[in-house]
């Protein structure tokens, strides 16, 4: 396993994971897979890791912050919709 390391610049690192995110998010239309391997690759050029893993290896905290992602995603889903058949019953 790679050990991470703090970025070149912290601020582009940022802003390209967040562009990547945005481009890639499951809940944006785009592939989970794909966002993985864009986050990766911001990873690698920022020299925040190395490039030995795999491409389809995702780290454990990249698995945390999808699954947490797609949870919260169901949890406003179900709070909209309860939100929704409340108001119809006034």
């Amino acid at each position: 396993m790679n050990s991470r390391r703090e970025p070149r610049d912290p601020a582009a690192y940022k802003r390209d994971r967040r562009q990547a995110v945005l481009r890639h998010h499951p809940d944006k239309g785009g592939d989970p897979d794909a966002m993985l391997r864009a986050l990766e690759e911001v990873d690698r050029r920022h020299g925040v890791v190395g490039g030995s893993r795999p491409d389809h290896a995702a780290t454990a905290e990249q698995v945390a912050a999808v699954a947490v992602t797609a949870l919260a995603g169901m949890a406003a889903v179900g709070l909209s919709v309860a939100m929704s058949v409340m108001g119809r019953r006034r």
